[in-house]
Parts: structure tokens; sequence; C-alpha cells
């Protein structure tokens, strides 16, 4: 099994977080198992070897062979039991509504085929990925594609993409008078253009980038107990965070840290 992670050039981080490249063959060996979990982040994949079942609402089906991962505040189970690559992008909350100039509360918690979200456009963009040769190649090929879209970006949105990155960096931990005053904006307003952009309020949008912190807090200080990674991850208290796990991951922390998430945690 191999997972790399690649950063994009200078042009495009204001969008894109990183490329990844995962491939595994588990023919051979026990059935693989990846919990999916709530995200402020969407993710477009392209399975370049096609394998991986996505397990939903208690149905179990076929994931896209290329399409997105939206954000989300839901739960579900990927898993395979044979050879399987995968090139994916890791976008930032605010992507895809500006490039592609949707609402991205319209598409929260959907896993979409490429076809359903570019149309034609996504056609010709799964072939050129499926036939590359290299990660590299794709990494490339997607870049140009973002590239060719920045001049057709809203400038209006400048200031929420800011207070986004505001409680990104703080954990979800800022006060709504605070996020206003930055605005310019009623508070009505404002809510309204952070849901266009992120897919949620700032209020729900706080509470899940508080949930993903503590995941990466939990893997680099395996040693706090449940308490510890509340107050480090900036929850009320243990209550609280348990809270937060069963919605979102559909388990209590003890159970979610049983299974290895090492592959995927966000640096």
């Amino acid at each position: 099994m191999e997972y790399i992670k690649i950063y994009p050039k200078s042009s495009i981080k204001h969008l894109v977080q990183f490329f990844w490249n995962f491939e595994g063959d588990f023919t051979k060996t026990s059935l693989y198992y990846h919990s999916s979990v709530a995200s402020i982040y969407p993710k477009l994949a392209f399975q370049y070897i096609p394998g991986m079942m996505i397990m939903e609402n208690g149905e179990q089906n076929k994931l896209f062979v290329s399409g997105f991962q939206s954000q989300t505040n839901s739960f579900y189970q990927l898993s395979s039991n044979q050879r399987v690559g995968i090139f994916g992008v890791y976008f930032q909350p605010h992507a895809i509504s500006l490039l592609f100039n949707i609402p991205a509360y319209e598409i929260t918690g959907e896993n979409l085929e490429i076809t359903q979200l570019l149309g034609k456009e996504g056609v010709f963009l799964e072939e050129q990925i499926l036939n590359c040769k290299s990660t590299q190649q794709r990494v490339e090929i997607i870049t140009r594609f973002i590239e060719n879209r920045l001049d057709h970006l809203s400038p209006n949105f400048k200031n929420t993409i800011n207070t986004i990155s505001y409680l990104i960096l703080h954990d979800g931990n800022a006060k709504m008078f605070d996020l206003l005053n930055s605005q310019y904006l009623s508070q009505r307003q404002f809510e309204r253009k952070f849901k266009f952009l992120t897919g949620f309020s700032p209020k729900y949008f706080s509470r899940i980038v508080r949930f993903e912190r503590s995941i990466t807090n939990a893997y680099y200080n395996q040693q706090f107990s449940l308490t510890q990674l509340a107050l480090h991850s900036g929850y009320f208290d243990q209550a609280h965070m348990i809270r937060d796990y069963r919605t979102f991951t559909g388990k209590n922390p003890s159970a979610y840290f049983s299974e290895d998430q090492s592959l995927f945690i966000r640096e």
C-alpha cells in the first residue's frame, strides 16, 4: 500500500491543499476499509485502477470512477478487496463554489460523478487523467485545468475567504461579533456568502473544523486522555467532543481511534 502527497504550485495553492495518490493490492490480504467522516474539505478523485466500494446508509455500491466527494457533515465506509489506484485533489473549503460558480450548499454531503458537475468537460478531463502514465502527469493536467479558470473567479468573496482561513487557523474558535467586524456586511449577508462558499453556516463550519482538528491532535498526541484531547482541541468538555464524534463518524472516539487513520491525517 502506498500513499503520497504532492503540494501545489503557488498559482493554485489558494484553491488546492494538496494532490494525493493511493495504490494498494488487497486481493491477497484482508479487506481494506477506510472510514470517511465529516469534513469541510471537498475532494475530486479519479480511480485509474477502479475497485473501491462505498457503504452509505446501509447500502453498498461501486464508487464512481471519477467524481467529487463534497464537503460533508456525515460519514460512510470505503472498502476494497482488489487492486486499486486513485489520484485525488484535496481542495480548499471554498474552491468548488469559486471554480464552478455553484452554491456549495447545493452539493453538501453528495458524492457526484464528474459529469454531474462538469458535463462534457468532465468527460474530457477524466479521459486525460485515466490515460496518464504517472502521478506527476496527473498533477500537471489538473493544475492546468484549474489555472485556466483563475481569470473567471469572482473577486466578491475575498473577505469571506479570509474569514474561512481565520476560522481554520483558530480551530473554529471565534465569536460571530469578531467575524462580522471584518466583513462590512450584515450578519445575514455574511452568513449567506459563507454558506455559498462552504456549504455550512459559520457556526456549523466551526464545529466541523474543531472536530477535524481533534483528529489531527489525537494522532500527534497519542498520550492524551479524551479529556485532554477535548480541551486541547477547543471543546468545552469531553462530553461535547464525544457527541461530535458520534455525529460525524458514527462511533465514539475510542472506536474511531482504534482504526488506523495515519495515511490520511491532514498536516
